[in-house]
């Protein structure tokens, strides 16, 4: 109840029992002097009346007759104060008692002490007094007085405080009124604008007084955190619409621009245009120069974009080195213009980090749409497929979607593969599993094993899907990187499970992405994985395709001799195919040489592909490097390779993939 009252009907209610308390204090301390009043004119009297008694009493005590005490009776009878009157003789005999002797019980135990006086519980005063004669005691009298018996001004008291407390208790209630009003005035104010601040839109109400007390500085307070407040949430509102490292919107911000212009307005029916940009090759800035390089980049492509930018467009930065473009109220001419113009300057932008000049370019994917023709949703996908469309195209490209284009089949069904490939990275519901096909020795016979690690994945409707339709797809999309990691870090977590089968383990080769070599991020799990496993390392060969071998090798030389400290081999994958010579097989660091299959498939009919797996055979002996032969299809294929001197050969002929548990 008391915590439901305002803080003005708190001070008044406080002031009216302070009120209260005051008079009944008043009260009780006349009362309290009216008794002290009464005990002091009790001492007095019974001592005066003691003085006035001392000769009568001693002829009491000296002669006692009738007539004598019938005189003292008489006498004392004439103060109505006195209880009662006790002589006492020399032997402390009682010889004369009047009045009320009740009170006198109060003595037993009591030492008897001359001049003693004290106070019983009954307020009653009890005084011994010498019957004395020339400083000679002939006995005692004890007087027993009541005080209450004496008039005092103690009703008079009463009635005027009792009538007079009213009008104080009124007049108090009135200032305390007034005082409450004038005390909560400062907080009254700062509820006010407390609750007219409009926290939504971020307004708020400044206070301010002429006190130059505590209420000075609550106010100030009160001002300076609402300034702090303001201030704090400008500057988040800021950091959720715009990217931290350009200075550019961000993802929500665009898209809320984008809601804006998708709402349908009946008197307009403008045409809009969205553009996806992203910089090609981007993520091998990355990896060759630094992260920190390809942040200074962003920022500066950021700059470069928005230059002169017209007040209709909205550029926000959604994702690595992506970027949308909003182009309001536009024609779809106009729309096309801005793309090409943006291409070419991009194409002429040069980048210069630590002495090193760095060319850029991009792919714009476009949608030129009018308000309710998409949803938010649709739009970014809408988008995304020009986009991805304009990237396969290759570089420097732009492509404005029409839903006609050939292309347009693809490049979704590529996306829908892509969203596979996410779901089975993140367990579920579509998956990759593990296999592994045999790689036997050709030249001696021997117990231990040796595979090829192989990835395959099946879509979120359980359906088989071969390898090269989702590799191609995780190719284009940036995506390999995840994937050999996935199958690396898989393979251990699950082959160290199997103590027996890695005794017989001779080697297990697992393939690598053209690009995968040089990322931190596989760098740095092969590290971890090192660190988590008890795997012998040597028994592992990290297979890198011909293609992709020579700049990819070289770049991550440092990788590479970490891992061949730790035992852990390489292998040139698909040697034939492309454009290196064997003067590149005779300087990089490769373990073994595994022949592409088309020399494989010809090479009994073919005399040039029969002597490209001889000398390429030859070359890799006088190296010590080992040699595999792919697609070996036939029993005549494993006898000519044989011949040759091959060190391992790997096909169907010699083993189907089956999936990696059954090894076990």
């Amino acid at each position: 109840m008391w915590q439901k009252l305002s803080i003005r009907n708190q001070l008044i209610s406080l002031l009216a029992v302070l009120l209260i308390v005051v008079e009944l204090t008043t009260l009780a301390l006349v009362t309290w002097f009216d008794q002290q009043e009464r005990r002091t004119i009790a001492v007095e009297q019974a001592t005066t009346l003691g003085r006035s008694l001392n000769n009568d009493l001693l002829k009491a005590l000296i002669s006692p007759e009738a007539d004598i005490y019938s005189d003292i009776a008489f006498r004392i009878s004439g103060f109505k104060s006195v209880d009662a009157l006790v002589l006492f003789n020399e032997n402390n005999e009682a010889v004369l008692s009047h009045g009320d002797l009740d009170f006198t019980s109060e003595l037993q135990g009591k030492k008897l002490l001359l001049g003693q006086s004290w106070f019983s519980d009954k307020d009653r005063l009890f005084l011994q007094i010498p019957v004395q004669a020339d400083d000679y005691a002939f006995g005692q009298a004890l007087i027993v007085i009541n005080p209450e018996q004496y008039q005092t001004r103690l009703h008079e008291h009463y009635f005027t405080l009792l009538l007079i407390f009213p009008i104080l208790l009124f007049v108090g209630l009135v200032i305390a009124w007034k005082i409450s009003w004038l005390f909560t005035r400062p907080f009254r104010a700062l509820a006010s604008a407390m609750k007219n601040n409009n926290v939504q839109k971020n307004e708020y109400q400044s206070i301010s007084t002429k006190a130059q007390n505590e209420v000075k500085s609550l106010f100030d307070g009160y001002n300076e955190m609402i300034s702090q407040v303001q201030k704090t949430t400008d500057l988040l509102d800021y950091r959720s619409r715009h990217d931290s490292l350009t200075g550019l919107y961000n993802r929500y911000a665009i898209e809320q621009e984008l809601l804006a212009v998708l709402k349908k307005d009946s008197n307009k029916c403008d045409y809009h245009a969205l553009l996806s940009i992203d910089l090609d090759q981007f993520k091998l800035i990355n990896d060759s120069v630094g992260h920190t390089a390809g942040d200074e980049l962003l920022k500066m492509i950021a700059h470069h974009i928005s230059h002169d930018m017209p007040k209709n467009i909205v550029l926000a930065r959604v994702g690595g080195d992506d970027f949308f473009l909003l182009i309001k109220e536009t024609s779809k001419d106009n729309a096309i213009l801005i793309a090409e113009q943006q291409l070419e300057r991009l194409k002429d932008f040069r980048f210069f980090w630590e002495g090193n000049a760095i060319t850029v370019s991009a792919s714009i994917g476009m949608v030129f749409f009018t308000p309710c023709e998409y949803t938010l949703e649709e739009l970014i996908k809408t988008v995304d497929i020009a986009f991805y469309t304009a990237k396969n195209a290759g570089h420097n490209k732009l492509h404005v979607y029409n839903d006609q284009n050939k292309e347009i089949k693809q490049t979704s069904d590529d996306i829908a593969i892509a969203g596979f490939i996410k779901e089975a990275l993140q367990d579920g519901p579509s998956r990759f599993e593990l296999f592994a096909q045999a790689i036997v020795p050709l030249q001696y016979e021997d117990d231990k094993i040796s595979y090829e690690v192989l990835i395959r994945m099946w879509d979120s409707n359980g359906q088989f899907m071969p390898p090269d339709s989702f590799l191609s797809t995780a190719e284009r999309y940036s995506m390999m990187v995840d994937i050999d990691i996935f199958v690396l870090w898989t393979y251990l977590e699950t082959v160290c499970q199997y103590p027996d089968h890695i005794e017989k383990l001779h080697s297990a080769h697992i393939n690598l992405a053209g690009g995968t070599l040089n990322t931190s991020d596989f760098q740095e799990k092969v590290k971890e994985a090192i660190e988590t496993f008890d795997f012998p390392w040597e028994r592992l060969e990290l297979e890198i395709t011909e293609t992709s071998a020579v700049g990819n090798l070289a770049q991550a030389s440092e990788f590479i001799n970490f891992c061949r400290g730790k035992g852990i081999g390489f292998a040139l994958d698909d040697f034939g195919t492309g454009m290196a010579s064997f003067e590149y097989l005779k300087n990089l660091p490769f373990n073994v040489v595994k022949i592409d299959g088309s020399f494989v498939r010809d090479m009994l009919t073919d005399p040039v592909d029969h002597a490209m797996i001889r000398y390429t055979h030859d070359i890799s002996q006088l190296r010590d490097q080992e040699t595999i032969a792919e697609y070996v299809e036939t029993e005549d294929d494993v006898n000519e390779l044989r011949k040759i001197g091959i060190t391992y050969g790997q096909g169907y002929h010699l083993g189907k993939p089956y999936s990696l548990n059954d090894w076990f």
